[in-house]
Formats: structure tokens, sequence, C-alpha cells
């Protein structure tokens, strides 16, 4: 055994947890306060929220209320719901204006706090408690992970662009893993989301946004942010052998893009590669781009039979549009990331329009089988689809074991489109591949397995980027017991 595949082995064994309440992250201390959620009585969509919020403090060059949501959920063992809260088009583009890649003229409406408030609304402890452990980690302050430390060294040059007092930058210098992040700023806006949920920027707070954002160029104005884009729909399917179906976000989502990948991979006969690069085609979703780092997932399910998978994003690449709106500490997206295609024409479906929902590629999915039900997602910008086929035909084909499964030699695409893959997986012998270190991808998968025999709950995370898993067992008496944090 090498020794990359030792260390897969390693991984997998250590990056699942089951149990009958549990919750994934990428940041550990989302996972913590998702565990404390459940530890006080709080459901699913409860423990998803509250981690949610945490990851917005810990990682906010990949996710908050700046940015956008998705998700895929069930609630109590009823049909496979798709949320979508994305931020439309902005009413200066009816006349004209143009965005930009990043900075202010990038800017667009935020669909994360209606997001996060439509999910809330189907928990148990309400808005104002879920709040309380990001309140507490933003003004206690956060340990900075080396994931986000390599991040914000990524995005320096950005934020330094568009930015003069940068939070993120303690005494104008990278922050160094292992110091404190503090955001008293975003404290206080927490907690007026805790009181307004999903009209957080109908007030004072969307008026000092858009001021904020007009005064440098920007686009965005107060009455662009008075909407509540959230939108609860029907999971699109696909039918497939032995009474199995696969579901997915809609449309805007790159989750139809998936079911067309897995009918030409899997039904079909195309191999993965030519499956991913026909669906983006055929669907007009065929730009390419790198393993974003804009984007994070949670994940949660309970004894109730509640699942929630969420992918929450300030898009492409990370610290969206590079703008920070000081006055809370807030990180804004940019809609023109994996959104709106600045460069399509004027007609077609995902040039930018005012009103217009963009294109995205945060999306999640849910296998459906006898047996059991999977729910997944990951982060990783363009490549998130060809990630989730990779699980998602494992899984087809048979591997139940889910921890070897995130684990196993990934592939993905650069932004010119080139095929990279780590050098352990058999793609890397053929020609015109470019060959990365194992276990180098930025996939971070994680993949819930409700069964329908038993209230135990499997949850796996993709470790490559610092996801973590935990569970809180419950007692017979339905008391409780101390949160086990099973962090892989």
């Amino acid at each position: 055994m090498d020794g990359a595949e030792a260390a897969r082995r390693v991984l997998a064994e250590t990056s699942c947890v089951r149990g009958r309440r549990v919750v994934g992250a990428c940041a550990p201390a989302a996972v913590g306060a998702g565990l404390a959620i459940f530890c006080q009585g709080g459901n699913a969509f409860d423990a998803a929220v509250a981690a949610c919020l945490v990851e917005a403090v810990a990682l906010p060059m990949k996710c908050g209320l700046g940015g956008d949501l998705v998700a895929l959920v069930r609630t109590q063992g009823g049909p496979i719901r798709a949320l979508v809260s994305v931020g439309p088009g902005v009413a200066a583009l009816a006349q004209g204006a143009q965005l930009s890649r990043v900075g202010p003229r990038s800017v667009g409406v935020p669909g994360a706090p209606d997001g996060y408030a439509a999910l809330a609304a189907s928990g148990r402890l309400g808005l104002e408690a879920l709040v309380a452990p990001a309140v507490r980690a933003a003004e206690d302050g956060v340990e900075w992970t080396p994931l986000a430390v390599q991040l914000t060294q990524e995005a320096e040059s950005l934020l330094r662009t568009h930015n003069q007092d940068i939070p993120f930058l303690p005494e104008q210098r990278l922050p160094r893993v292992g110091e404190r992040l503090r955001l008293p700023a975003l404290a206080a806006l927490l907690r007026s989301f805790g009181h307004s949920g999903g009209e957080l920027f109908f007030g004072d707070e969307g008026a000092a946004l858009a001021q904020r954002l007009e005064a440098s160029g920007g686009l965005l104005r107060a009455d662009d942010l008075r909407v509540r884009p959230a939108r609860w729909s029907a999971a699109e399917r696909l039918p497939l052998p032995d009474d199995a179906s696969l579901w997915v976000t809609p449309v805007p989502t790159h989750g139809p893009s998936l079911l067309r990948a897995v009918e030409l991979a899997h039904l079909g006969e195309d191999d993965p590669i030519t499956a991913v690069l026909r669906a983006r085609t055929e669907s007009g979703q065929d730009r390419h781009g790198s393993a974003g780092a804009g984007t994070s997932v949670v994940s949660a399910a309970d004894d109730e039979s509640n699942a929630v998978v969420v992918v929450h994003s300030n898009s492409f690449a990370q610290y969206g549009s590079g703008v920070v709106a000081e006055e809370w500490d807030l990180v804004l997206n940019n809609r023109p990331g994996y959104g709106f295609d600045i460069d399509a024409p004027v007609n077609t479906p995902n040039a930018p329009a005012a009103g217009r929902l963009p294109m995205t590629t945060l999306h999640a999915w849910a296998l459906e089988k006898r047996e059991a039900t999977l729910f997944g997602a990951t982060p990783g910008g363009a490549n998130q689809m060809p990630w989730n086929l990779q699980t998602v035909l494992a899984c087809l084909a048979g591997d139940d074991d889910l921890g070897r499964n995130v684990v196993a030699p990934r592939w993905g695409m650069d932004e010119a489109g080139q095929v990279v893959c780590e050098a352990d997986h058999a793609f890397a012998e053929r020609d015109g591949v470019d060959v990365a270190p194992p276990l180098s991808l930025r996939s971070a998968e994680q993949v819930l397995c409700v069964a329908a025999d038993t209230p135990y709950v499997q949850l796996v995370a993709d470790p490559r980027i610092g996801a973590r898993v935990g569970a809180v067992p419950l007692a017979e008496s339905a008391a409780a017991e101390a949160p086990r944090d099973a962090e892989g």
C-alpha cells in the first residue's frame, strides 16, 4: 500500500459519524454550534441554520449574510424539496448599466438572509436563538484555520484594492493560523438578522449598504434590497433502475446539469468527462472555472426524519466581490462570479438583466434507493457538478462505503477547461491530463445517509479542506446527552 492509499484509508475511517442527530460543516466551530443547538432541543433545520451562521463568522471569505443559498431538504420523511434563495439582477441593469467581475459594480442583491430565515421556519427555536452562537463567535473570536488563512492570502490583493479598513488583515498583514478573528460589527448585524429575518436589508441596514456602494460606483440601490428571494419548489427527478431516483435542486442551479451528466454516464455510454462537457454545453452552462473557494456546505439530520443540505456562497472565488461593508465587517457577493455571464449576448438566458435570477453553480442532490436516501453536496465552483457526479456514480455502482467514496481520487477542470486529476486517479494515465498531488483538489463533499429502518443517520465529510462532522447521542428517555464531537 503506497502512502496516498494509506492516507485515504485513514481519512475514510475518521471522516464518518453515526448518530441520531448529526451535523457537518466546513468549519469546526460551526459543527460545535450545530451540536449545541441540538442539545437545546432544536431539530435538523435549527442545527443547520446555526452552523451556517457560525460559518459566516469563521469562513467569511466563503459565505454569509451578503451571499446566496440553495438547499435540498426532507421534512419528517416527506417529499424531497428544494430551496433557492438567489438575489435577482439590480434595476440599474435595465438602464444599460454594466456589471464588473469584482469590485463595487459586481455586488448584487443578497439571497442568503431570506434563505436562512426560510430554513429556520421549519425549526423549533426561532432565529434569535439560532443567531446566538454566531454572535458569540463574532464577539469572542474564532481561530483562523489553515484554509481561511490560505484563502485570505489568495485574495489579499483584491481586498486591498477595494477597501481601506480590512478586519481580515490584522495590523495590515496576513493572519496567522490559530490567531483570533473577531468581528464585533458582524455580531451587531447578526443580532439585527435575528429580529428582521429575511427583511434584514429592508430598513436602515439596506439604506446604509446602498449608500456605501453608490459612493464607490456600485449599482445596488436600497429599492433592490426590498425583495424576498427565497423560493421553495419540488426537487427535479431522474428515474433510475431498481426503483431508484436522483433528485436535485432545479434551475437556476446546476442541479439539472448533474441529472443530465448522470443520465449520460450511468444510463448511457459516455465517460464521466465527456458527460460533464455534454451536460454543460446542452444547458448553456459551458463556462469553465477553477475549484472556486467562495462556497461552503452544511448538512444536518435528526431522528425525526428531517434532513437538510445547505450550499451557501459569496460566489467566485473568495471574498466575493472583494468589497467589505465596514459597518458590519460584511463580505459582499459578486453577482458575475459563478452567476451572470457578463460576456453573454444580451438576449441569452444568463446575460445580466434587471430582476433576472442568474444561473448558479450551487446545487445539492439526493439519491433515493429502497434501503436509504443519500443527501449530498460539495463546494467547488464550476467543479461542484463534476465532483458531485463522481460521488453519485460511485454510489450507483454499489460502493456503500461512503467514507472511502468521498476521499477517493478526484478529477476536475481548471479555468481553461483543462482536466486536472489527482496523481492516484486512473485518469492520470490519460494524454493531455494535468496531474495534481493526491488529496489536493478542493472537494469537500458531505453525504448524509438516512436509512429507512433505523433512527440512526450516517454522515461523512471529505476532509481535503477541513470539513468536519459531529453527532449527539439521544438517551432513550429523550433527554439530550452531552454532545460528542466526532470530528474527522
